[in-house]
């Protein structure tokens, strides 16, 4: 245990709530008995700070966006989502233009997918990306700005019918305009590594990527027995592959948990915050990882061990050999401490402050004017609130700004709060996942059929359960999300006994449209039936020639 003596008098001394009324404290409260929970911020073109989360701690219907000033005041609010459907959003990244992105799920098509949402500078949807992949729990995590206005993101477990099923950790590019310029997935060919985990994504000096990741490992002492690693894939440019790196993979005592990555200043070396398991102890540090751009573990820095429980999450150079981050230690949940902590490069402690008991998560940021803004939540009686704090580089809550800082100066009209729907979104099916059925009719989602499939000239679209006077529409999209085909306003028409079909229409309950799909390029794409406000179900096929 390094240092603890800095920190542990008067640690005990005050709970969390304590803090609420100080006065003197750089203290911002959120939807205050809201329950809320705090998820990605970051500091924008303007200084002022976005702020991301959700209303209510599990699953939900809405989730928002905050923009404040330096000081922390609310200047505009966005809220996402609808009543029936389900989304969040994990993470956050802005670009010099003020474009924002954001990544993370939805279950808007019924299943639970990938979802990407583009912001203008005025904070309205300019593009949004689902990937679509019935029957599946999946996830858009860690995202990053490119310098081409685009962006890249953390796809997991995007694996659908074998031989995909692996496919736990991809990566998925985007230009600026939204088209998916690639998607790769890294499928290790260690074989003792299993059901690997994304947690960040770093764009590297040399435009690559660096995805931080958690994976099992096979104990060679024990074949039934996986623990925990750390572990790290480097990528080019183009998603390509270049290493992996499983930390402790030759030793069966250690392993760990990895959060999120930055680079030295110089760029000459990653360091990962982590949480450092000892097997044999059951105990967990708060710690850093060393890497060379190799992978190579050059080193692994305890910074406070001894406890059953214990992680690194966020860490910011500050410079050539200090780092602010925040920590966590303790034996039991009741009894877990949070610190933010000024360390250098080994792991040494060299100032600290605490936030208080039940912080649960924190995002920390180096700002224009170094100074260290914290993003967290607290669960306090059974709810949670949302808080910012900034700190000076002492640890201490920073000053309030009275000079005037302009706000918004890349939108030329002062932006509204409102709410955004994830609707109208691109769909992309990958290529990976379709499957063709020799001719026979394939069943997707919604009671749609389609066939043949794969098709060369005409296909035929069996809907099931629709209504009478209902319009409906069929929509085709390529594997870009991008609308190729439309049949607007089809009419449900009576049940056909037959069970035949009717050329232009739908029939009512039960029937099927034929559309005539001899002008698209060969390849994948998805069938969507739809009336005036709904998603009814969609299936995939392939054209050939």
């Amino acid at each position: 245990m390094k240092n603890l003596t800095i920190h542990l008098i008067g640690i005990y001394l005050f709970c969390f709530s304590s803090i609420l009324p100080a006065q003197s404290r750089w203290l911002q409260s959120y939807f205050p008995g809201q329950n809320v929970v705090a998820q990605d911020f970051s500091e924008y073109y303007d200084h002022g700070y976005l702020m991301t989360g959700k209303f209510g701690p599990n699953y939900v219907h809405y989730v928002w966006l905050l923009k404040a000033d330096i000081n922390g005041e609310i200047i505009w609010q966005k809220t996402f989502g609808n009543t029936v459907s389900y989304i969040g959003f994990f993470s956050m990244t802005t670009n010099h233009s003020g474009d924002i992105f954001l990544s993370g799920t939805t279950t808007y098509y019924g299943s639970q997918d990938p979802l990407i949402m583009k912001l203008n500078a005025c904070g309205e949807k300019e593009w949004c990306r689902i990937f679509y992949i019935p029957n599946s729990l999946n996830y858009a995590h860690s995202i990053v700005a490119t310098e081409d206005g685009g962006c890249a993101v953390i796809l997991r477990y995007t694996g659908f019918f074998p031989p995909h099923f692996n496919d736990r950790i991809c990566l998925g590019r985007f230009n600026a305009n939204g088209d998916l310029l690639w998607k790769q997935c890294y499928n290790s060919t260690d074989p003792y590594l299993d059901s690997p985990d994304s947690r960040h994504l770093l764009e590297t000096p040399d435009k690559g990527f660096l995805i931080t990741a958690v994976c099992g490992y096979l104990d060679t002492a024990s074949t039934n027995m996986y623990w925990l690693k750390h572990y790290y894939i480097k990528t080019d440019s183009l998603g390509n592959f270049e290493w992996e790196t499983v930390v402790h993979a030759d030793n069966n005592l250690q392993g760990g948990d990895a959060w999120t990555t930055t680079m030295d200043p110089g760029n000459n070396y990653y360091y990962s915050s982590v949480s450092h398991y000892y097997h044999q102890t059951n105990f967990s540090s708060s710690a850093l990882i060393k890497l060379d751009l190799n992978g190579s573990v050059i080193g692994i820095y305890d910074i406070i061990s001894g406890y059953r429980n214990g992680g690194l999450t966020y860490a910011t150079f500050i410079d050539d050999t200090t780092m602010a981050a925040n920590c966590g230690y303790g034996n039991t949940s009741d009894d877990y401490i949070t610190l933010t902590v000024l360390i250098d490069t080994l792991g040494n402690i060299l100032n600290n402050t605490d936030l208080g008991l039940s912080v649960k998560r924190k995002v920390l940021k180096l700002s224009f004017d170094n100074k260290l803004p914290i993003f967290f939540d607290v669960l306090q009686n059974d709810q949670f609130d949302v808080y910012l704090r900034k700190l000076n580089l002492n640890l201490e809550d920073d000053t309030i700004y009275t000079q005037p800082f302009t706000y918004d100066s890349l939108c030329p009209y002062q932006i509204v709060s409102d709410t955004i729907v994830q609707d109208d979104c691109g769909l992309i099916v990958g290529i990976e996942e379709a499957e063709g059925h020799g001719g026979m009719e394939a069943w997707g989602r919604g009671g749609v059929a389609v066939w043949p499939n794969p098709v060369r000239e005409v296909l035929s679209v069996r809907v099931l359960g629709l209504s009478e006077g209902i319009v409906y529409s069929l929509e085709i999209y390529d594997i870009f999300g991008r609308p190729v085909l439309s049949s607007p306003r089809l009419g449900a028409c009576p049940v056909n006994k037959t069970g035949g079909g009717r050329e232009g229409g739908l029939d009512g309950r039960e029937g099927e449209i034929r559309v005539d799909v001899s002008g698209l390029v060969p390849g994948i794409y998805l069938a969507v039936v739809r009336d005036k406000n709904h998603f009814i179900g969609s299936a995939k096929f392939m054209v050939v020639r």
